[in-house]
């Protein structure tokens, strides 16, 4: 009776977690199956724990709201970072200039980064509702 008793709940906590916390779950596996191909074991160790505090504690709601609000972190950046561009298009530095757009380039790359991670695990949830 216990034995049902645990396997129910371990079956509730699983499909409670919904679709986006199976997607990270994935993920996260996938990833500890790549580093033990290649033999890097602490970086396993780490990832495993990753994974049983994901099993533990995702719930959809709370990563859609982190993944939202990294991209609106991300955008202030993107936004401050567009406008240390134009003072330094302004002061005519070219190092400076360079360097603005460099680091505009790399904010740019993890915002896009971001913002498509945020949509596929919005599909995700839709497609779960439907």
């Amino acid at each position: 009776m216990k034995k049902v008793i645990i396997l129910g709940a371990l079956a509730l906590s699983i499909l409670s977690a919904g679709p986006i916390c199976d997607w990270k779950a994935k993920d996260v596996q996938s990833q500890i199956d790549f580093a033990n191909k290649n033999g890097h074991k602490d970086k396993v160790d780490g990832l495993q724990k990753a994974l049983k505090e994901l099993k533990d504690h995702c719930s959809d709601a709370k990563v859609l709201k982190e993944s939202q609000l990294r991209v609106d972190k991300l955008e202030k950046k993107f936004s401050e970072a567009t406008d240390k561009l134009k003072e330094s298009k302004k002061k005519d530095k070219a190092s400076k200039i360079k360097k603005a757009e460099m680091k505009l380039k790399l904010i740019q790359t993890e915002l896009e980064s971001a913002k498509k991670e945020l949509q596929q695990m919005k599909d995700l949830q839709a497609s779960n509702k439907a």
